[in-house]
């Protein structure tokens, strides 16, 4: 029985014989897909901002370190390893010091040993690595000093010695 003061219009109406409802926000509820999506969305986001991340760093770290091309051309010059010299040199190096092929570099450095070499400065320029070097040889027992100037150039990604010059004019290089 229905009393007077508990006014039940239907199941379209507003009370319902169960009690009264919870009063309404006004915005529906989000569905749970909604927030999956959100989800994956967002990490997405994160992976590809990763991967340029390791992409950037492994560009840096790939770089290579001019340096070791120093090193390499002394190595090559102490040792005579001409496969190394052509490595890490660049065709107009070896044009310019007329070193073209593993005969004239043989030849060329014929009594020379214990090439030695101390970095004295590095200076770093767009695409080339300067390096003030002293160069120590010995040829036919003497022990000479040289002061000289490396420029390193990148190319392709990759350092190679591309010119030198004397700092001292008088003094009597290896090259």
């Amino acid at each position: 029985m229905v009393h007077a003061s508990q006014s039940w219009h239907g199941p379209q109406g507003s009370p319902s014989p169960h009690g009264p409802t919870p009063p309404s926000s006004g915005r529906a509820k989000r569905p749970l897909w909604h927030w999956l999506l959100l989800a994956a969305v967002t990490a997405g986001g994160l992976l590809v901002v990763a991967i340029v991340g390791v992409l950037i760093v492994v560009q840096l770290l790939g770089r290579g370190d001019p340096q070791d091309t120093l090193d390499d051309f002394y190595t090559s010059l102490g040792e005579h390893d001409c496969e190394l010299f052509m490595d890490s040199t660049t065709e107009d190096f070896r044009d310019w010091t007329g070193w073209t092929t593993c005969e004239v570099f043989d030849e060329q450095l014929g009594n020379v040993s214990a090439v030695d070499y101390r970095i004295d400065e590095r200076i770093n320029r767009r695409g080339y690595a300067i390096f003030e070097v002293t160069e120590t040889y010995s040829k036919n027992g003497e022990t000479i000093e040289v002061p000289m100037r490396f420029y390193v150039r990148r190319i392709d990604g990759q350092w190679d010695l591309d010119a030198f010059e004397q700092v001292d004019p008088s003094a009597d290089p290896i090259i």
